[in-house]
């Protein structure tokens, strides 16, 4: 059943965008990027945590980057939920981690000297062969925009639960640009997102369309539920690499 409002049909997505359990890169300390990284033993432990948390959560589909230590992730999650025979299971390449040019497989103390060495921030530095930030955020624009459409038009519900696994830089962006360009209601430290989601952290949203006047189908409303969650890891330790 479709709600209705004065103007039209209404849809509600619950999201739940998730960060990677901890890789054996991390643990190094190493850039990861495209590069793949199987999960580190600890990471597997933070996996089973986050899908015993979530392990009655109805979820409708389940969307994950196609690297490693986000699919397995996601398979953990999956394989103790409860609903996980009619999980909606996919694969997608635009949610990967940032592409990180010639620092990919190398300390993340020499991305800090490369950006040293060329004047700029770490934050700010782009290396040889990386993707943009503009670039990353445009990858999420066009996976979370067309995914809201896709359901605009073949959801029967009007109300979804998505999972999305991905990576700590691309999520970081990806909230960032949420916040510029949708109407969103962000009850958090915005100074909170000049870091990188920490491993296995859920940040939950959720998003409504309706339509409008002048147009079928408008994203009219963010809102943040949590941001960063790490409450289920209370018992498990943590590394800080975040690339």
């Amino acid at each position: 059943m479709i709600a209705e409002s004065q103007t039209g049909k209404i849809i509600r997505i619950n999201f739940y965008f998730i960060r990677h359990a901890e890789s054996v890169y991390n643990v190094s300390g190493k850039v990861q990027g495209h590069l793949d990284s199987e999960l580190s033993q600890n990471g597997i432990e933070q996996a089973k945590s986050v899908a015993k948390k979530l392990e009655q959560k109805k979820f409708d589909f389940c969307f994950t980057s196609d690297l490693t230590r986000a699919s397995d992730t996601a398979e953990y999650i999956i394989g103790e939920n409860i609903y996980k025979e009619s999980i909606k299971y996919f694969k997608e390449k635009l949610l990967r981690e940032r592409n990180f040019g010639e620092v990919q497989g190398r300390d993340k103390s020499y991305f800090v000297q490369k950006a040293q060495e060329a004047g700029v921030t770490f934050e700010d530095f782009t290396p040889e062969g990386a993707e943009t930030k503009h670039q990353i955020v445009k990858r999420w624009q066009c996976f979370f925009e067309n995914l809201c459409h896709k359901m605009w038009i073949q959801s029967e519900k009007d109300e979804l639960d998505i999972m999305i696994v991905s990576h700590g830089a691309f999520m970081r962006e990806s909230i960032k640009f949420m916040l510029e360009n949708y109407n969103c209601e962000f009850p958090y430290d915005p100074k909170d997102l000049d870091r990188s989601a920490p491993n296995s952290s859920i940040t939950n949203f959720f998003v409504i369309m309706e339509t409008r006047p002048d147009c079928d189908f408008n994203i009219s409303y963010v809102k943040f539920e949590s941001f960063y969650d790490k409450a289920h890891l209370e018992n498990i330790s943590e590394t800080k690499c975040d690339l």
